[in-house]
């Protein structure tokens, strides 16, 4: 058995300086670990006596993971390496994360974290589409005009069952997805699943994907003039390029306007906010921040509209309209200025916060709910439309559309 440090003789003198000077490197090492925010072996807690270390870790189930670590580095047969070790540590991480079981907090690598921060941008590598985990595979959800995958003859409602021959699997948390990004000019083959054929594979070419969030164009419906706005998702610059085509409409003096919010997975809050403000009055309510700790705190627009406050709005939504776009929605019909149309939302408005942590990576994690002006929770379901229209797969047309710009063109 491993010797234990021994106990020094109590001396009476020296007993106020030791407590003295104890404290003050406990409370400098706290303090140094905090700044830093570091993993304990990262920031060397783990190597104290374990009395000094025990008060500083009181949290027993950090020190366990932290301590799992410290043994495997230190007592291992063999010598684990930098990249053993961190591959270690982000296993554990992600293991943590999804042990909570809210399947949109999530841990990031440094890998990982870049390639977020470039979809929230619009422009990353890849193949342009967007899928959502369902069942044991991920299905996609919508396919990036222009982009490989829609060269390719990618489809929404497709179904990823594979990536490069490695199987996409629930159990595995679909890590074959993380591989359909990639560098420029490489080249990827997914296999798919349509409806009821057999597998089939589709391959193409990753490229740089820039996304144009807003299509905006003009309609007939009989002597009606409407106007039609889809938007994509709500990235940095989202609100802007939407206020720049809906005030196109004010100078085409249209009969009413569709908004189509079908797909659209959401993204930035301030541009929810901004994207109202097109609609709304200035101070107008959004949504209301519901955190675990601390009042709840509701948001308005900041900005003047820019259409006739009689115009109607018709919102096209479907089940893969979600986060920001149930805020919009939301917004807009509890102020009675909208009405939703196509089928119930998502059903995911939730506050996510995203937290740097040491070697480059992030914490995504959810952090409150959101309440539509009126109170509905947007985290528990979906919004229910006040006309449901469902599109026939069977026919080219998109008979959700057809029945949004005759709403909006009859008023």
């Amino acid at each position: 058995m491993p010797d234990e440090p021994s106990v020094p003789p109590h001396r009476p003198g020296g007993r106020f300086l030791g407590t003295f000077v104890s404290f003050i490197l406990i409370a400098g090492l706290f303090i140094g670990g905090v700044w830093i925010g570091g993993h304990p072996r990262q920031t060397g807690l783990d190597r104290l006596t374990p009395g000094v270390r025990d008060r500083l870790l009181s949290d027993d189930r950090t020190a366990v993971s932290s301590e799992v670590l410290s043994i495997l580095e230190q007592d291992y047969y063999k010598p684990l390496d930098a990249k053993v070790l961190q591959k270690a540590e982000d296993a554990s991480a992600a293991a943590l994360v999804a042990a909570i079981g809210d399947p949109y907090s999530v841990f990031m690598t440094k890998d990982e974290y870049a390639k977020f921060l470039d979809a929230r941008a619009g422009t990353y590598v890849g193949v342009g589409i967007e899928w959502h985990p369902e069942g044991e595979h991920g299905r996609i959800n919508r396919v990036i005009p222009g982009g490989p995958a829609d060269h390719a003859g990618v489809k929404a409602a497709d179904v990823i069952v594979a990536v490069d021959g490695k199987p996409v699997l629930a159990k595995n948390k679909y890590a074959a997805m993380a591989t359909v990004k990639g560098k420029d000019g490489t080249r990827v083959t997914l296999r798919i699943v349509r409806g009821t054929a057999k597998p089939r594979d589709f391959t193409m070419t990753r490229a740089e994907i820039h996304e144009r969030v807003v299509d905006a164009r003009i309609e007939k419906v009989g002597a009606a003039t409407v106007g039609y706005v889809r938007l994509d998702r709500f990235t940095t610059g989202s609100a802007k390029a939407l206020r720049s085509a809906v005030q196109g409409f004010s100078k085409q003096k249209v009969n009413g306007v569709v908004f189509d919010l079908r797909g659209d997975p959401g993204g930035l809050v301030d541009e929810a906010v901004d994207v109202v403000g097109i609609f709304l009055p200035k101070g107008s309510a959004v949504v209301t921040e519901k955190p675990r700790n601390g009042d709840p705190e509701r948001l308005r627009t900041d900005d003047a509209p820019v259409l006739d406050a009689k115009l109607p709005i018709i919102i096209l939504v479907d089940q893969n309209s979600a986060s920001a776009s149930e805020i919009v929605a939301g917004a807009l019909r509890d102020a009675g200025r909208a009405k939703l149309l196509g089928d119930r939302t998502f059903g995911k408005a939730l506050i996510q916060s995203t937290r740097l942590l040491p070697g480059g990576g992030a914490l995504k994690y959810t952090v409150a709910s959101y309440l539509t002006p009126k109170g509905f929770d947007l985290g528990t379901r979906g919004l229910t439309p006040d006309v449901k229209v469902a599109d026939n797969p069977k026919t080219p047309a998109d008979e959700v559309l057809q029945a949004g710009l005759r709403l909006a063109g009859a008023n």
